[in-house]
């Protein structure tokens, strides 16, 4: 296979040497330069506006021209205009090729370039190695899809690289997920199969979400995890950055990013199906995967779905610096027992967990809890048990705190999806101790969050900003301090 046999899999460029030759003239040409960069990058251009709007002679324009269309960097037309002296008039127009708009665009600042119009262009150019690869992998026997994976990952470390920098007040550590959302009249009987409308896609995960919804309520926010390198951690830690959350602390593995299939059937009751190989990015699997410097800037920890492990150290490095940690590890961590959960619990300022997620940690440790007042014992200082629509009970040097959800706040958001209700709650939760707000006002901005938030479908997408949270509060007569 000669040279051009190989050229398209380097350059997309013409193979044969004329047209290359023909290309590089223009781009060694101060007249072809500028030409590329008045070209449209969508869109045609008339011969007679380059000539009058570029510094040069019509002759040294016109040859320009004719050799970017030899070269096939542009197309060439005419538009008959109208009559003079009883023959019709023409006018010759010009429009860049593939090749010519990616040219075109690379030429001009970035600023100057329609993200549409960009979006177009290199979808194109990306089409255009695409097919090269692809018959590449043809000639050689190696299969396209083994490539994907190298594609996401430069995709994955590109979303980290550019990530939102932030100096955080409060550093996440916990699970990103994709949750997939689907409709069905009715859940199937043992056996059957129905179908099942997806009705949307959208990041997921309990930490990711409680960084989401913090950033949204005005608190810088960093997350910290694990993802694999594919399309879905792609879709997931996006929309982080597009909610001002720094993930330049993310790992990117090997491993698969879980998916979290949520299904809604006709009366609104939810199913929900964590989807993860064995090996899932789940967590970081040792300490040397979390940036401990950065818990040290930082106001706040909030530990979630971390191993224990790796989360008892966190913790503990957390304390040590004097920071405050808060834990909520979720249903499948809290099925381990007390015991178990023991070696971060110690470290811990504030543990919440929901009223299911009790249930499992009494059944499953071996000492017997009677009362969530009876984690205090293992260092914890605050337990909060959140109990849905029946509000929260705080557990506090020995006293235990009822804080129902307001009658107003109930009968205002109708429920439509309880998915994410906790980690709203938590996060004006958050929130409002951050500020130093006093307990009530504190749990009751996290009540008005996940009300509204219920209010709507969707995990990350319906977690309110502060200013729906207070517009909302005043609305109902409930007043929160306005200044943090």
């Amino acid at each position: 296979m000669g040279v051009e046999g190989v050229w398209p899999y380097v350059l997309p460029f013409p193979l044969d040497e004329e047209s290359r030759r023909a290309i590089w003239g223009v781009l060694t040409s101060r007249v072809g330069l500028s030409i590329l960069r008045s070209l449209p990058i969508k869109g045609r251009v008339y011969q007679r506006d380059l000539i009058a709007a570029l510094p040069y002679s019509n002759k040294s324009i016109i040859t320009l021209l004719k050799r970017m269309v030899s070269a096939g960097l542009l197309r060439e037309g005419f538009d008959w205009v109208g009559v003079r002296r009883g023959r019709r008039v023409r006018v010759r127009w010009y429009e860049p090729t593939p090749l010519g708009r990616w040219l075109a665009l690379f030429l001009r600042p970035p600023t100057e370039v329609p993200r549409d119009v960009a979006t177009a262009a290199l979808r194109e150019l990306f089409q255009l190695y695409m097919f090269s690869v692809a018959e590449a992998c043809r000639r050689l026997g190696v299969g396209l899809g083994d490539l994907g994976s190298s594609l996401s990952e430069v995709l994955i470390r590109e979303v980290i690289r550019s990530s939102p920098r932030v100096s955080p007040r409060v550093v996440v550590c916990g699970c990103v997920a994709l949750d997939v959302y689907g409709r069905l009249e009715e859940f199937p009987r043992f056996g059957e199969c129905v179908y099942v409308e997806e009705v949307g896609v959208c990041q997921g995960g309990m930490g990711a979400n409680v960084a989401v919804a913090l950033s949204r309520l005005g608190v810088p926010t960093a997350f910290m995890g694990r993802v694999g390198c594919d399309p879905a951690a792609a879709i997931a830690l996006r929309s982080l950055c597009e909610n001002g959350v720094d993930v330049s602390a993310v790992v990117a593995s090997e491993a698969e990013t879980p998916r979290t299939i949520i299904l809604i059937d006709g009366e609104g009751r939810r199913k929900l199906f964590s989807i993860a190989s064995p090996d899932a990015a789940l967590s970081p699997t040792s300490i040397e995967e979390v940036n401990l410097e950065a818990l040290k800037t930082c106001q706040m920890v909030y530990l979630g779905e971390f191993f224990v492990e790796v989360a008892s150290k966190v913790a503990e490095v957390a304390e040590e610096a004097g920071k405050t940690v808060v834990y909520r590890p979720g249903n499948p961590y809290l099925k381990l027992g007390v015991d178990r959960l023991s070696s971060v619990l110690r470290h811990v300022d504030m543990f919440i967990l929901n009223h299911i997620g009790w249930g499992s940690l009494q059944e499953s440790s071996a000492r017997r809890l009677k009362s969530p007042r009876d984690l205090l014992r293992y260092g914890v200082e605050v337990v909060v048990l959140t109990l849905g629509e029946g509000g929260c009970r705080v557990y506090k040097d020995g006293r235990t705190m009822e804080f129902p959800v307001p009658r107003r706040i109930k009968e205002r958001f109708r429920v439509v999806d309880t998915t994410g209700a906790g980690d709203s709650f938590t996060s004006g939760l958050i929130k409002g101790m951050l500020d130093g707000w006093s307990l009530e006002d504190a749990v009751t901005l996290g009540q008005l969050a996940s009300a509204i938030t219920c209010s709507r479908m969707g995990s990350s997408t319906s977690l309110p900003t502060l200013d729906e949270v207070l517009r909302a509060g005043e609305e109902l007569g409930i007043p929160l301090p306005r200044e943090a």
